[in-house]
């Protein structure tokens, strides 16, 4: 006699983080008026400390203009929950949704909320 056992299918889990670590979000203009520069803007993932995981607004450039070669330079840093700060202070925040932040590894909470306004009650003029 043979015996039959179901074993249950595997299926992918939706919360591993991505590989990627360093994601581009865009560009923006720097410098003072009309010498502007355009700077290219990166979030990075890094680690956790102490229970908490922190992200990187980074960007690529020279420490020198004689040097040939490009370096990671940190422009500023936050804990996970302040990210959509973090896009704010930098202008990214119109380029980023919190479904791509999801897709980046973002475990933060959504907290910002709208003030709702029903028009199916509202009279049309003329009508």
């Amino acid at each position: 006699m043979t015996n039959v056992i179901k074993l249950p299918i595997p299926q992918n889990t939706p919360n591993k983080l991505p590989r990627k670590r360093v994601f581009y979000l865009g560009w923006r203009y720097v410098g003072p008026m009309l010498c502007q520069d355009i700077q290219h803007l990166y979030l990075k993932r890094k680690g956790m400390s102490n229970g908490t995981r922190w992200w990187g607004m980074i960007t690529y450039g020279k420490y020198d203009d004689c040097d040939p070669r490009e370096y990671s330079l940190e422009l500023e840093e936050c804990e996970e929950e302040a990210v959509p700060d973090l896009l704010r202070m930098f202008e990214m925040e119109s380029e980023v949704s919190f479904e791509d932040l999801r897709g980046m590894g973002w475990r933060g909470h959504c907290d910002y909320r709208a003030e709702i306004i029903d028009f199916s009650n509202i009279q049309t003029l003329g009508g």
